[in-house]
């Protein structure tokens, strides 16, 4: 949990039938405010659209699920970063547009860890364990994936994937469905379903043998991570980074980016803006030294990165406080 977070609970209510038109509730943040929208659809998904924004202060939001049932679930933020834990995994992930993130914690809950002043939108969907199974027929599914399908159930497990960047549309058109009612429904319905058929078929496209990792492998693709972040003005390279570890420059960039989606470079770039979205919050530095402090050799370069990210300046971001 992040030093100076503001933590609060949220329970689901129980599955909306799917006969009637989705149920909104309203959620007060200190500081921000989040409006949850639950759709169950007939083929055995439910989703919970998010929209909101942060105040000052990070915010844990500690999502539980009243139902006894373990399903697995679906993590698509749209236009937007934060962390997630999943129970019985052993750290935080940080998962941002343009990705999908499937996972099933070993509780009842996940913990959302959203940035200060930042908008937060994103889909978390879960799917009934029958619909999964007629999924997994004859798909080559990732362990531990596949052993849904079985029955077998590891304690808790989480996939990161990149996205295809034609099912962006649907995400977003699931946050700007102009329509009331039985026909928001249908459309919602509609959305939800192209996108789960979209990244589903993201994790057979993705597992395959040159980026199924072995646990050893991950342990050593975050200890790579690590030596980035320790010196991000002045990371170490692909190639040391490669000795270090053990698995050599190529076999590394092969399991980076199965493992975070991106690679090393983008990695460590989105890392850095979002230290330099934190040091512009809360510390008093000034643009041009978080800047340096980061690598950049010249402000106006990452002024124009920070604003690709976040859509706002720097300078926009540090008169907001």
């Amino acid at each position: 949990m992040k030093s100076g977070a503001r933590t609060v609970e949220w329970i689901f209510d129980s599955p909306v039938p799917h006969e009637q038109p989705p149920s909104v509730a309203e959620m007060p943040l200190p500081g921000g405010h989040m409006r949850f929208e639950t759709v169950q659809t007939a083929h055995g998904v439910r989703a919970i659209l998010a929209d909101g924004h942060t105040g000052a202060d990070p915010v844990n939001i500690l999502a539980a699920d009243e139902s006894d049932l373990r399903e697995i679930g679906l993590i698509i933020p749209w236009e937007t970063a934060f962390e997630v834990f999943i129970p019985g995994v052993d750290q935080p992930r940080t998962i941002r547009d343009g990705h999908s993130h499937w996972h099933m914690p070993a509780e009842r809950w996940v913990d959302f860890r959203l940035p200060a002043r930042s908008r937060i939108r994103t889909v978390g969907i879960t799917l009934s364990n029958d619909l999964f199974e007629r999924l997994s027929e004859g798909a080559h599914l990732p362990t531990p994936v596949a052993a849904i399908g079985r029955r077998h159930a590891p304690d808790a497990f989480e996939l990161h994937r990149r996205m295809d960047a034609a099912l962006r549309p649907a995400v977003g058109q699931l946050f700007s469905s102009p329509y009331h009612g039985e026909i928001r429904r249908l459309s919602l319905e509609g959305r939800l379903l192209e996108v789960v058929s979209g990244a589903f078929e993201s994790l057979t496209r993705n597992d395959s043998p040159g980026t199924h990792l072995s646990a050893w492998e991950v342990a050593r693709v975050r200890d790579a991570a690590a030596g980035l972040l320790e010196h991000p003005a002045c990371p170490p390279s692909i190639d040391e980074l490669g000795r270090d570890t053990g698995l050599g420059a190529t076999r590394l960039m092969q399991a980076f980016k199965a493992h975070y989606g991106v690679p090393p470079a983008q990695w460590l770039q989105q890392r850095k803006l979002e230290m330099a979205h934190q040091l512009l919050a809360d510390t008093p530095l000034g643009i041009k030294e978080i800047a340096f402090r980061l690598g950049y050799r010249h402000v106006s370069n990452f002024a124009s990165a920070f604003k690709r990210h976040y859509g706002v300046t720097p300078g926009s971001l540090r008169r907001q406080r």
